[in-house]
């Protein structure tokens, strides 16, 4: 047997003990076996992954990522079953709090929130309205409130504000479409950085100065760099006098 069907072995048997089940018996174990215990199974999937990717690289240890440097997020499908779903509603970011225990964040990138939301915002499940100081905030559409995505007053530090909140159902449709959000999560946050200016962003910066929106939600909707939107403003003469 060589050194990688070894491995592949190991892998098939550490598969099935993180799943509970007896490699030797194909059985599954008792409730009160120790190979039931959530960290030892959490334990078993993340060496069965990284197995997994040894095996992908020819049975080598791959050394491509800089030192310190993070991987994108990824999560393997055995490992999505570990997601605590909740029986009451949770946000966006508290979902994706939840999504990124289950990874190694010292060697990975995090989910962000962002690319939940806007993955929302691209399916139709939210929209976004403009407030009295023209921050954008998400709303559920009707689409998104059938699938069971609310709304709920909570109390935060600078006052009452509205939070979009998730139930169980609206949970289980951001697992089962989970590749796409890491897709969004993957594509770099000022991908337009040093690209040239087009006419059509300078005219909705002039109009987005108008009406009092904030640098950092120029940022967002333009794709660059806080610093870039506030050079584009001066060199249009928009500055505040």
């Amino acid at each position: 047997m060589t050194e990688l069907e070894i491995m592949q072995h190991a892998k098939i048997y550490l598969d099935k003990l993180a799943r509970g089940i007896d490699p030797l018996t194909d059985r599954e174990a008792p409730e009160d076996d120790v190979i039931n215990n959530v960290g030892i199974s959490r334990c078993l999937f993340y060496v069965s992954d990284v197995l997994r990717q040894v095996i992908e690289n020819g049975g080598m240890i791959a050394t491509s990522a800089k030192k310190g440097e993070l991987t994108p997020y990824a999560l393997p499908y055995e490992e999505r079953s570990r997601y605590a779903y909740s029986d009451w509603p949770l946000s966006a970011s508290q979902i994706a709090q939840r999504l990124n225990e289950l990874v190694d964040l010292e060697t990975m990138q995090k989910l962000k929130t962002t690319s939940i939301t806007k993955f929302l915002l691209q399916s139709g499940l939210l929209f976004e309205e403009e407030g009295a100081s023209g921050k954008k905030n998400k709303r559920p559409t009707e689409a998104g409130r059938k699938l069971g995505i609310s709304t709920q007053q909570r109390a935060g530090q600078n006052g009452d504000y509205t939070a979009v909140i998730y139930d169980q159902q609206a949970q289980q449709f951001i697992l089962d479409n989970l590749d796409a959000i890491i897709a969004i999560n993957a594509t770099p946050l000022h991908e337009n950085q040093g690209k040239p200016w087009e006419p059509e962003e300078d005219a909705w910066l002039r109009q987005a100065f108008q009406t009092g929106v904030d640098v950092k939600n120029m940022s967002a909707e333009l794709k660059r760099t806080r610093a870039a939107v506030r050079a584009r403003l001066e060199k249009l003469g928009l500055t505040d006098s």
